[in-house]
């Protein structure tokens, strides 16, 4: 699918949430394979899965993970321009780590507190009634992600430095 930043539109869905759409419709993908360093996490009261975008050579995965990297970065971009925000007001998905892979931070899908996002084991036979909370540290998975939305807790009040918008994404599908 091409991105046209013609049909990017956004649904206001709380006072500092927007829901995104392209052409009417949520935008899914799914990532390369990929490894979730820390399994699952709880910040905040929010599940986060944390995913390594591991661009040195010694990553089997190397180039699927540049071209990852160059989706998520593409977005953005198509984001600040759509809607006007200065790069030092956007707050990228990507998180620098120094000397190691950059990390995408991934909410758990929930409803009402229940868990949404499916998760499958490919051993299923050794992971009977595993559920998402049993996803170990260091595991290689591959997940849909949902570009949900954006947050956006600007304020004219304040300076752009601390004027602040991201890109919400949710984790609807994991196969471990």
């Amino acid at each position: 699918m091409k991105l046209d930043i013609n049909k990017l539109e956004f649904v206001k869905n709380t006072d500092n949430i927007f829901q995104m759409f392209h052409d009417g419709q949520p935008l899914k993908f799914w990532t390369p394979k990929i490894e979730a360093p820390f399994g699952i996490d709880n910040e905040y009261n929010k599940y986060l899965l944390k995913l390594e975008i591991d661009e040195r050579d010694s990553n089997k995965y190397f180039s699927e993970h540049a071209y990852f990297k160059k989706i998520l970065l593409h977005i953005e971009k198509l984001i600040k321009k759509k809607l006007d925000i200065e790069d030092i007001e956007f707050k990228s998905v990507l998180k620098v780590r120094p000397n190691k892979g950059e990390l995408v931070e991934c909410r758990i899908k929930t409803l009402k507190k229940n868990i949404m996002t499916e998760i499958e084991f490919t051993d299923k036979d050794n992971n009977y009634l595993k559920t998402i909370f049993d996803i170990p540290k260091n595991c290689w998975n591959t997940s849909q992600i949902e570009l949900y939305g954006i947050w956006d807790y600007r304020d004219e009040s304040k300076e752009k430095e601390k004027n602040k918008v991201g890109l919400i994404l949710y984790v609807n599908k994991n196969k471990i």
